[in-house]
């Protein structure tokens, strides 16, 4: 699946539950959201920063009530410059298939053209065969 059609997808509850877990897991393991959100992006097949942005923003609040085990630390700065790092490497990403998008367009428009031409040189070419042979039938 490109990257384009990643971003589209609407989030499962599956994805939601595996991506909860892979964070709570690695959090309570001492490891960093980070690591989490990679795992997880490659888990569920989407992005670091989609997976980043859909714990912040919508799944993590359900995991912060008190009394709960796995209750989580704010982010912190290391946390929140990956984010960010994630975030401009996939702007950086948009980007670059925007431009390739474009290049294949004119791309496109230079095979059709050189189609049409391989077409009218193939029919002159026809021509000038039956023009040779015509001519060489009257010379003999």
């Amino acid at each position: 699946m490109d990257k384009a059609a990643e971003k589209k997808k609407k989030w499962s509850e599956e994805e939601e539950r595996i991506l909860s877990d892979i964070v709570l897991s690695f959090t309570n393991d001492g490891k960093t959201q980070r690591e989490a959100f990679e795992k997880a992006a490659h888990t569920i097949g989407r992005t670091p920063g989609a997976c980043s942005f859909r714990w912040n923003n919508k799944l993590k609040s359900n995991f912060n009530t008190a009394g709960d085990t796995n209750v989580l630390k704010e982010p912190t700065l290391a946390d929140c410059i990956s984010f960010l790092e994630t975030f401009e490497t996939d702007e950086g990403l948009i980007a670059e298939n925007t431009r390739l998008k474009e290049e294949q367009a004119e791309l496109k428009k230079r095979l059709h053209n050189a189609e049409e031409t391989f077409v009218e040189l193939k029919k002159r070419h026809k021509v000038l065969l039956f023009q040779i042979d015509t001519l060489d039938t009257s010379l003999q």
